[in-house]
Protein backbone atom coordinates (compact mmCIF):
# COMPACT_ATOMS: atom_id res chain seq x y z
CA UNK A 1 0.00 0.00 0.00
CA UNK A 2 1.37 3.38 -0.99
CA UNK A 3 1.92 6.03 1.68
CA UNK A 4 0.75 8.60 -0.85
CA UNK A 5 -2.98 8.86 -1.30
CA UNK A 6 -5.67 11.02 -2.84
CA UNK A 7 -5.95 13.24 0.23
CA UNK A 8 -2.28 14.28 0.05
CA UNK A 9 -2.55 15.33 -3.60
CA UNK A 10 -6.03 16.83 -3.24
CA UNK A 11 -4.68 18.99 -0.44
CA UNK A 12 -2.10 20.40 -2.86
CA UNK A 13 -4.93 21.52 -5.16
CA UNK A 14 -6.68 23.10 -2.19
CA UNK A 15 -3.48 25.01 -1.39
CA UNK A 16 -3.02 26.00 -5.05
CA UNK A 17 -6.53 27.43 -5.14
CA UNK A 18 -6.55 28.70 -1.55
CA UNK A 19 -5.45 31.97 -0.02
CA UNK A 20 -1.86 32.72 0.84
CA UNK A 21 -0.10 29.49 -0.16
CA UNK A 22 3.57 29.27 0.73
CA UNK A 23 4.61 30.14 -2.85
CA UNK A 24 2.68 33.44 -3.05
CA UNK A 25 -1.00 33.78 -3.96
CA UNK A 26 -3.46 31.09 -4.98
CA UNK A 27 -5.25 30.86 -8.31
CA UNK A 28 -8.41 32.79 -7.45
CA UNK A 29 -6.55 35.18 -5.16
CA UNK A 30 -4.21 35.98 -8.08
CA UNK A 31 -6.82 36.24 -10.83
CA UNK A 32 -9.73 38.03 -9.14
CA UNK A 33 -8.09 41.49 -8.92
CA UNK A 34 -6.80 41.43 -12.51
CA UNK A 35 -8.98 43.55 -14.82
CA UNK A 36 -10.63 41.51 -17.57
CA UNK A 37 -8.88 43.48 -20.33
CA UNK A 38 -5.49 42.52 -18.88
CA UNK A 39 -6.24 38.83 -19.47
CA UNK A 40 -5.81 39.55 -23.18
CA UNK A 41 -2.94 42.07 -23.13
CA UNK A 42 0.32 40.43 -24.22
CA UNK A 43 3.54 40.73 -22.31
CA UNK A 44 6.26 39.31 -24.51
CA UNK A 45 4.64 36.54 -26.50
CA UNK A 46 2.05 35.42 -23.92
CA UNK A 47 -1.19 36.61 -22.36
CA UNK A 48 -2.79 35.57 -19.09
CA UNK A 49 -5.61 34.06 -21.17
CA UNK A 50 -3.14 31.88 -23.09
CA UNK A 51 -1.56 30.67 -19.85
CA UNK A 52 -4.97 29.77 -18.42
CA UNK A 53 -5.88 27.90 -21.62
CA UNK A 54 -2.59 26.03 -21.44
CA UNK A 55 -3.21 25.05 -17.81
CA UNK A 56 -6.75 23.88 -18.61
CA UNK A 57 -5.60 21.77 -21.57
CA UNK A 58 -2.93 20.03 -19.51
CA UNK A 59 -5.25 19.41 -16.56
CA UNK A 60 -7.74 17.72 -18.89
CA UNK A 61 -4.98 15.73 -20.57
CA UNK A 62 -3.53 14.63 -17.23
CA UNK A 63 -6.97 13.62 -15.99
CA UNK A 64 -7.39 11.33 -19.00
CA UNK A 65 -3.90 9.93 -18.49
CA UNK A 66 -4.56 9.15 -14.81
CA UNK A 67 -7.81 7.44 -15.77
CA UNK A 68 -5.88 5.45 -18.38
CA UNK A 69 -8.25 6.74 -21.07
CA UNK A 70 -7.32 7.67 -24.63
CA UNK A 71 -6.06 11.22 -24.83
CA UNK A 72 -4.87 13.45 -27.60
CA UNK A 73 -1.15 13.74 -28.10
CA UNK A 74 -0.22 17.36 -27.54
CA UNK A 75 2.77 18.58 -29.51
CA UNK A 76 4.68 21.11 -27.42
CA UNK A 77 4.27 24.62 -28.76
CA UNK A 78 1.30 23.62 -30.94
CA UNK A 79 -2.14 25.28 -31.00
CA UNK A 80 -3.38 22.34 -28.91
CA UNK A 81 -0.71 23.12 -26.31
CA UNK A 82 -1.48 26.86 -26.39
CA UNK A 83 -5.18 27.18 -27.34
CA UNK A 84 -6.64 30.48 -28.49
CA UNK A 85 -8.47 31.96 -25.51
CA UNK A 86 -8.82 35.43 -27.05
CA UNK A 87 -12.60 34.97 -27.27
CA UNK A 88 -13.00 33.82 -23.64
CA UNK A 89 -14.22 36.09 -20.87
CA UNK A 90 -12.56 36.26 -17.48
CA UNK A 91 -15.59 34.50 -15.97
CA UNK A 92 -15.36 31.67 -18.51
CA UNK A 93 -11.66 31.21 -17.79
CA UNK A 94 -12.21 31.17 -14.02
CA UNK A 95 -15.03 28.65 -14.52
CA UNK A 96 -12.75 26.40 -16.60
CA UNK A 97 -10.02 26.55 -13.97
CA UNK A 98 -12.55 25.62 -11.30
CA UNK A 99 -14.04 22.86 -13.48
CA UNK A 100 -10.61 21.34 -14.15
CA UNK A 101 -9.61 21.71 -10.49
CA UNK A 102 -12.69 19.65 -9.59
CA UNK A 103 -11.91 17.20 -12.40
CA UNK A 104 -8.43 16.62 -10.96
CA UNK A 105 -9.87 16.14 -7.46
CA UNK A 106 -12.38 13.58 -8.79
CA UNK A 107 -9.69 11.75 -10.77
CA UNK A 108 -7.42 11.63 -7.73
CA UNK A 109 -10.27 10.16 -5.67
CA UNK A 110 -10.65 7.36 -8.22
CA UNK A 111 -6.93 6.78 -8.84
CA UNK A 112 -5.46 3.48 -7.62
CA UNK A 113 -2.55 4.68 -5.50
CA UNK A 114 -1.10 1.18 -5.41
CA UNK A 115 -0.06 1.92 -9.03
CA UNK A 116 1.61 5.24 -8.21
CA UNK A 117 5.09 3.85 -8.97
CA UNK A 118 4.03 2.13 -12.19
CA UNK A 119 5.57 3.56 -15.34
CA UNK A 120 3.24 5.54 -17.56
CA UNK A 121 4.55 3.61 -20.54
CA UNK A 122 7.28 0.99 -20.70
CA UNK A 123 9.62 3.29 -22.65
CA UNK A 124 9.19 6.23 -20.25
CA UNK A 125 11.41 6.74 -17.24
CA UNK A 126 8.68 8.42 -15.21
CA UNK A 127 5.85 7.00 -13.16
CA UNK A 128 2.31 8.05 -12.34
CA UNK A 129 3.71 9.82 -9.25
CA UNK A 130 5.75 12.04 -11.55
CA UNK A 131 2.65 12.83 -13.64
CA UNK A 132 0.63 13.88 -10.58
CA UNK A 133 3.48 15.86 -9.02
CA UNK A 134 4.25 17.41 -12.40
CA UNK A 135 0.63 18.50 -12.95
CA UNK A 136 0.65 20.40 -9.66
CA UNK A 137 4.10 21.88 -10.30
CA UNK A 138 3.00 22.88 -13.81
CA UNK A 139 0.12 24.91 -12.38
CA UNK A 140 2.33 26.60 -9.78
CA UNK A 141 4.89 27.46 -12.49
CA UNK A 142 2.32 29.05 -14.79
CA UNK A 143 0.56 30.81 -11.91
CA UNK A 144 3.89 32.50 -11.23
CA UNK A 145 4.01 33.61 -14.87
CA UNK A 146 0.46 34.93 -14.61
CA UNK A 147 1.37 36.95 -11.52
CA UNK A 148 4.48 38.29 -13.23
CA UNK A 149 2.49 39.39 -16.30
CA UNK A 150 -0.17 40.97 -14.06
CA UNK A 151 2.52 42.84 -12.14
CA UNK A 152 4.10 44.16 -15.35
CA UNK A 153 0.71 45.24 -16.71
CA UNK A 154 -0.22 46.91 -13.42
CA UNK A 155 3.00 48.90 -13.30
CA UNK A 156 2.80 50.09 -16.90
Amino acid sequence: MSVMNADIYKDQYRVLHGKMPMFGTGVEESLEPIPEADFHRPVGHRTIAQLIGHMVVWRRNTALRLQRLPRPRIELGSPEDWPDYAHKTKAEMLDELDETRQLMLDVLDAFDFDTLEDKLQPDYYYHYRHAIDGAIQHDVYHLGQINLIASILHSS
